[in-house]
This record gives structure tokens, C-alpha cells and sequence, in this order.
């Protein structure tokens, strides 16, 4: 398997060299769900057809949510969102397998083509979201603050989350890039080697930022509930994915922590609804991310 360079760097036992920046506060933000509502948006059964119709998948008898998600997504998910094989990559083997399984004749360069539609258009959903901007602003504005979006995701996701903040005139960098004067960068699964939900994605985070720099930790996720159709079980597996991964970030970093639950209104059953839900939580936090950031500079002083 094809390991990213922080997943080396660990195996090697080189590259830890912790950031010698005073900073007082860390803000971590999800990606899928919180900081991108057009990844939960794509997700909707209505649009799944569609990208697999577009993309040339369905003419191929993958025609519905059910077959990508059960017989080809979470299949590769392991192996796809902690190496840098890549979505396409491991995707495209999928198919083929699929395919053949089924008595069908696959055809490998055609089957990439679909696939990187199809994947294409999962990305093209997957932005950040525009109204993030003023927050995301303020943290830039803050010479005492760090941002990293750490997500579960495809080796594809760092180069095109940095692209996203980009567009709003933010500069951010790969984690293992964190010596450089950047106040945002991206942590995923795929160049750590290894999920949220394990410490060790944690510790390696940790290691880069340094355990024992911040005073305070400012956590912004919506753990896994937002993509979550099931909204009693969902919320239940959120509330403990939060309350395990808040006693690691604890242990790993030694500091406060302070955590919104980034939790949409799962009784919105249309976009424009869920869409209303999403801002009033942007809103919301942040004014929690000022009121805490605030709050410690003038305890600073």
C-alpha cells in the first residue's frame, strides 16, 4: 500500500519537529459535514443517481445508491481514506471487481474514465461552504491561533481543501508542512495512515504542533451525525465518537478542550432547510470560537 509522507515519517521515526510558534489557542474543524455541507448535499439518494448517471457508471449496471455504497465504497473505505492510493484508484479496482463478479466484461479504461467522473463530482460538491468565510477570517486574523481541518478522507481531499481555502484567501499546508507560517492546515486519514477515531491520528498530530503549546483546544465536528440518515442511532454514535475523541484530545495534547457539536436539524427534509439549519450553526459557532479566543487573550494579558 502506498503510505503518505507523515505515515513515513512515523514509521521512521523522523520529521517530528514540533512548531517553536507562540500560539495559545488550537481550532480543529471536521471537513465532511461541517465545514462542507455539499458533502452531506451529494449524499442524498437524488443526487447519487445523478452523478452515476453523468458519469456513465449506471450505463455499466451500477445504478443505485445502494449497490456504490454497499458493494463498492465501504469495501475500499479502509484501504482508500489511509494510504494515497487515491478515490479513483481504489474505486476503479472496485468496479472492475464488481463487475466481473457479476458476469460483466469490464473494461478497464472506461470503468477509470466513469469512476474519475464520478469522483469529480463528488469533489465538485465537497466545498467550503462560503459562509464559513468571516469566521474563518477572524481565526486567520489571530497571530495567537492555528486551524487544522483534520477529516477522515481520500488521499485526494488535502490538495483540494487547501484549494478551497484558497479561494477565500487563506493559505494553508499539509500537516507535515507545519514549520511554515501558516495558520491552517490539513490533517486527513489518508497521509497519516490512520482515522480520527484511533489516538494515533492524535499523537501524530500532536507531534507535529506539539503537545503542550496550547492552552486551550477548540474543537468544531459534527462526528459523523450530519451524513447520518438514521437520526436516533446516528446521534447516538456521535455523541460517543465525541466523547472519545474529546478524553484523547485531552490525553494527547494535556490542555483544555472546548468542543460544538456541529449537529444539523435532521427534521429538514430538503436542502434549502438543512441549508437554514447550517448557517444558524456557522453563526453560532462562531461566536463560540470568539468568545473562547477572546476570552484567553485577555486572560493572557
Amino acid at each position: 500500500m502506498e503510505k503518505g509522507a507523515i505515515a513515513t515519517m512515523r514509521e521512521n521515526s523522523t520529521g517530528f519537529t514540533t512548531k517553536a510558534i507562540d500560539r495559545s489557542t488550537l481550532v480543529i474543524f471536521d471537513f465532511s459535514g461541517t465545514l462542507s455541507l455539499g458533502a452531506v448535499l451529494f449524499g442524498k439518494n437524488k443526487t447519487i443517481r445523478q452523478a452515476l448517471n453523468n458519469s456513465g457508471l449506471a450505463n455499466m449496471g451500477i445504478t443505485d445508491p445502494k449497490t456504490l455504497w454497499n458493494e463498492l465504497v465501504e469495501p475500499t473505505w479502509e484501504e482508500g481514506s489511509t494510504t494515497q492510493r487515491g478515490y479513483v484508484e481504489v474505486l476503479t479496482e472496485q468496479v472492475e471487481r464488481y463487475l466481473s463478479k457479476n458476469g460483466h466484461e469490464p473494461v478497464p479504461g472506461k470503468i477509470r474514465e466513469a469512476v474519475s467522473h464520478f469522483v469529480n463530482a463528488y469533489f465538485s460538491y465537497s466545498l467550503v461552504d462560503p459562509r464559513w468565510a468571516p469566521a474563518l477570517e477572524f481565526l486567520n486574523s489571530r497571530k495567537d491561533t492555528d486551524t487544522t481541518i483534520a477529516t477522515d478522507h481520500y488521499a485526494e481531499a488535502t490538495g483540494h481543501i487547501i484549494n478551497e481555502l484558497f479561494k477565500i484567501d487563506l493559505k494553508a499546508a499539509p500537516l507535515d508542512q507545519a514549520l511554515r507560517q501558516e495558520r491552517f492546515f490539513v490533517a486527513t486519514s489518508a497521509d497519516l495512515g490512520c482515522h480520527k477515531s484511533t489516538k494515533e491520528f492524535w499523537d501524530i498530530l500532536g507531534a507535529f504542533l506539539g503537545p503542550g503549546l496550547y492552552k486551550q483546544i477548540l474543537l468544531i465536528d459534527d462526528f459523523g451525525f450530519n451524513e447520518q440518515e438514521d437520526f436516533y442511532g446516528g446521534k447516538t454514535k456521535a455523541l460517543d465518537r465525541r466523547e472519545k475523541v474529546s478524553a484523547t484530545l485531552k490525553e494527547v495534547f494535556q490542555t483544555p478542550l472546548h468542543t460544538f457539536p456541529f449537529f444539523l436539524e435532521h427534521s429538514h427534509k430538503n436542502s434549502e432547510g438543512l441549508s437554514q439549519s447550517y448557517l444558524k450553526l456557522i453563526e453560532k459557532a462562531h461566536l463560540f470560537l470568539k468568545d473562547h479566543i477572546l476570552k484567553q487573550s485577555r486572560g493572557a494579558e
